[in-house]
């Protein structure tokens, strides 16, 4: 790169340095935004921002949390609509907020927290991450992501859902996502918090390749060292405006630093302790189930680190200690031996974890700063089982102030607060729990440089107050600055115990990186190694597990039915217990279609009724062939309107979707009691006939709902719609950022779930004979215990139309069953809800298991 010049202008709020840069050829295509501004309500957080990324150059983008370097991305990745202001990647100018634009421009992003759809596999999640162009074929996906997987160098099963991976295997997989568009600009914002030295260096390598190649690569990170190692050009943002733009050769830390907190900070880390005390906490070969045991000794005034590459045991340790998973061995706290089963039997012995994922497991982002705060301090703020508002407000205004969380008020969303503000909020609730041992996960991970050293300060007040403090990080220079010892972990064990002037950078990533050597050329036990999860046990993992234990119940409960009356498999039962299930099979088909984008429909039972209702004025006996034509065409007119007024209500008025489809409910169950307030209108014989038509004992039209679930399952796995649907539900705001158009696939999908309901009353039409308005209320309750018998998350994401068939084939087995065994209509229910527990149980325990295999 040709060194640009700095030059210095001035603003009103003092001297602001520009560097002067030449354009790019237009023949290449790089990054340019031009006067963006944007806000939010009560703050701007960009105003009038220019920035530009030319080919072959990596530019740093450095500030504070909330500097508004991750709007500014935002904005240019096409995911945020600014107020004002251009977005141009090479000629091409962005005129709307279209991530899927800016793929297909050629900029792609690696996003701080990991765009991963949970609910979808490892090699969906990759298919979603590239343009439409850049796809392959569904059933083609696995050795196609195995391949763009290998970048990273991380090993990762692509069959397996995204959810149940580790962060630092997310994180490979949104980098990998973004390599696999062949960007010409590339974003990667803190790509390397979550990994350890040997995955740091590797992406470095690839960004080096990336740049070299010519490829505009911007890079956000905290991590001013590697800020340095690898930009040519660093840009500082502080409060959404630009304080500076430099060659990163003619620049120091301490310069970035003091521009990216407003202010000169003294001291990253904090002196270490002179007296470590006495031993406050005493681990004896304790360690995670199936791992190695850790021995050591915590002294009271002392900060342990623990430290090694990702995935050797130090997270599962230090999860254990804290009560998130199972372990062995004795922890002494006190002298008095704990024992650790839960996280709340470990806060209850005043052992407090704050874990590495804050937004999944350290905060209530949905609850205020207040709530957050005194949520795990009740017994302080609480005055005979009541909370006292006064001292609650009192605490949190105390540790808002100590800790210098910046909130808009205590009543704040902590959801709405930056990273650093967040974890400031994490740490503040642990030390409100009185803690005897402190454990921090990652405790300073997407935190800026300003907010690190208060934490790191805070930290070590903590130590020298007589609370013991455990850190895990993938920093080793910030567990050289802040530790007084360092446990490295390998394979689970301990092989390496570093003590005062011992910790050192240098000396914890060579004892990181040469630690396996070491245990293999000693011969060292290791810890035991589980293979990978066998077809079978993928199998019993997946979605469709919940269908074999559903198929198991339905041959059981078949076979003791038969047993004690055979006339249960004559060939008349038979087809009438396919033909009664027949109109739900199609409800609950489309049931299944809006649960999987994380949406409900009440409405489907009570649209059945109305149907058949509309049916009995024009599809009846007397009436010629144009009527009954009128009639159909009246019901699915009907239905598709209802689904759009469904549809559009969540979608665009932001309806709950329960209170959507519930006022649908009442609306459709009023206008049927209208139309006809009995019974009335016999449907035309020969319509009934022809819809009844059997195959043996089989019922036309139960085939056909098998043919279409079938269909419907193949085209949710091997479908690019199939493939947003599940996305759209799986977590809606990385499902946009994916480019997923979530407003429309729901859209489709409430349409979808009345059309489908308009199938299904077409047989419940044929099974009663006649318009009656209540028909179809029951029908409700019957889809929705279905399509959760079926293994469907009510969240959204998951979920398997053949669990749908084995759902509604298992309640109506249990309804005929009752009758032939003689049992009261009570134990219906009583069966149902059993077998949805016994099933839930069984999937739940046999996903943990695989998730273990495979870890």
């Amino acid at each position: 790169m040709t060194p640009h010049s700095p030059a210095v202008s001035h603003t009103d709020e003092g001297p602001t340095t520009v560097a002067s840069t030449s354009m790019a050829p237009t023949s290449r295509r790089g990054l340019s935004v031009a006067g963006i501004t944007k806000t939010f309500p009560g703050v701007t957080a960009l105003d009038d921002v220019s920035f530009e990324a030319v080919p072959g150059e990596v530019h740093a983008l450095v500030g504070g949390n909330g500097a508004g370097k991750s709007t500014l991305m935002a904005v240019a990745s096409g995911a945020l609509s600014p107020d004002r202001g251009t977005v141009r990647i090479g000629a091409d100018e962005l005129t709307s907020a279209s991530p899927l634009a800016a793929k297909e421009a050629g900029l792609a992003i690696a996003y701080q927290i990991p765009a991963i759809l949970p609910d979808l596999t490892v090699a969906e999640n990759l298919a979603l991450a590239v343009p439409p162009s850049l796809r392959p074929p569904l059933r083609e996906v696995d050795a196609w992501a195995a391949e763009k997987l290998t970048p990273m160098g991380i090993p990762i099963d692509p069959t397996v859902p995204a959810g149940q991976l580790g962060l630092a295997e997310k994180q490979a997989i949104e980098i990998c996502g973004a390599l696999a568009c062949n960007p010409s600009v590339l974003i990667l914002d803190e790509p390397t918090e979550p990994f350890a030295a040997a995955e740091t260096a590797r992406l470095f390598e690839l960004i080096r390749e990336l740049s070299a190649a010519g490829v505009a690569v911007i890079y956000i990170s905290h991590r001013l060292p590697d800020v340095f190692a690898l930009a040519d050009r660093i840009t500082v943002l502080r409060d959404g405006r630009i304080r500076g733009q430099f060659d990163a050769a003619d620049t120091t830390e301490e310069e970035i630093v003091t521009l990216i907190a407003g202010r000169t900070v003294e001291a990253l880390f904090p002196d270490r302790s002179d007296d470590l005390g006495e031993p406050a906490v005493v681990v004896s070969d304790f360690g995670a189930a199936d791992a190695p045991g850790v021995t050591t000794t915590i002294r009271r005034h002392e900060i342990l680190g623990l430290a090694g590459v990702e995935g050797n045991g130090q997270r599962e340790f230090i999860r254990a200690l804290g009560g998130a998973t199972a372990c062995h061995g004795e922890v002494s706290v006190g002298g008095g031996k704990l024992r650790l089963s839960s996280p709340r039997a470990a806060r209850d012995k005043g052992i407090i974890l704050m874990p590495q994922e804050r937004g999944i497991e350290g905060i209530s982002p949905i609850l205020s700063v207040r709530e957050n705060l005194s949520l795990v301090a009740l017994h302080r703020v609480s005055r005979a089982g009541f909370v006292s508002p006064s001292i609650e407000r009192s605490l949190a205004h105390e540790q808002v102030d100590e800790l210098g969380v910046k909130t808009a008020t205590i009543d704040t969303e902590v959801g709405t607060l930056s990273g650093g503000n967040q974890q400031k909020v994490v740490l503040g609730r642990a030390l409100l729990s009185s803690p005897e041992l402190l454990l921090c996960d990652e405790p300073t991970q997407g935190i800026d440089v300003g907010v690190r050293s208060e934490i790191y300060h805070r930290l070590r007040d903590v130590a020298e107050s007589g609370t013991p403090v455990v850190v895990l990080s993938s920093d080793d220079v910030e567990l050289a600055g802040l530790c007084d010892r360092v446990l490295v972990f390998s394979r689970g064990r301990v092989v390496k115990e570093l003590v005062g002037d011992e910790v050192t950078e240098h000396a914890i990533t060579e004892a990181s990186l040469t630690a396996g050597r070491a245990d293999e050329e000693a011969g060292a036990v290791t810890a035991p190694r589980v293979g990978k999860p066998s077809r079978w046990q993928r199998l019993l993992a997946s979605q469709q597990s919940p269908s074999l234990v559903l198929l198991a119940a339905i041959l059981a409960l078949g076979a003791l039915t038969t047993a004690v009356n055979g006339r249960f498999l004559s060939e008349f039962n038979i087809a009438n217990l396919l033909m009664l299930m027949a109109p739900v099979l199609f409800l609950a088909a489309g049931q299944l279609v809006v649960m999987l984008t994380g949406g409900i429909d009440l409405s489907v039972g009570p649209l059945s009724g109305t149907l058949v209702v509309v049916a009995s004025f024009f599809i009846v006996e007397g009436y010629g062939f144009g009527w009954w034509i009128l009639g159909f065409v009246l019901m699915f007119v009907l239905a598709a309107g209802v689904g759009a007024a469904n549809g559009a209500m969540v979608r665009y008025s932001k309806v709950v979707p329960v209170v959507a489809t519930l006022i649908t409910y009442t609306g459709l169950q009023g206008l049927s009691l209208v139309w006809r307030d009995a019974p009335g209108g016999i449907i035309a014989l020969d319509v009934v006939e022809a819809i009844s038509t059997r195959v043996g004992p089989f019922p036309i039209a139960v085939i056909v709902g098998v043919i279409v679930l079938v269909g419907l399952e193949f085209a949710s796995r091997r479908t690019s719609f199939g493939l947003r649907l599940r996305a759209s539900g799986s977590d809606e705001a990385a499902a946009r950022k994916r480019g997923v158009g979530v407003d429309a696939v729901q859209m489709i999908a409430y349409l979808a779930c009345s059309l489908l309901t308009a199938v299904g009353a077409l047989l419940l039409m044929a099974q009663i004979g006649v318009g009656d308005p209540t028909a179809g209320i029951s029908y409700t309750l019957a889809a929705i215990t279905a399509v959760v018998l079926g293994g469907a998350s009510i969240f959204g994401g998951r979920g398997s139309f053949i669990g749908v068939l084995f759902g509604v084939l298992l309640l109506q087995v249990i309804s005929n069953a009752t009758i032939f065994l003689e049992l009261s209509q009570a134990w219906q229910y009583l069966l149902v809800g059993l077998m949805a527990l016994g099933a839930t149980a069984a999937y739940a325990r046999v996903q943990r298991r695989t998730a273990g295999a495979g870890s």
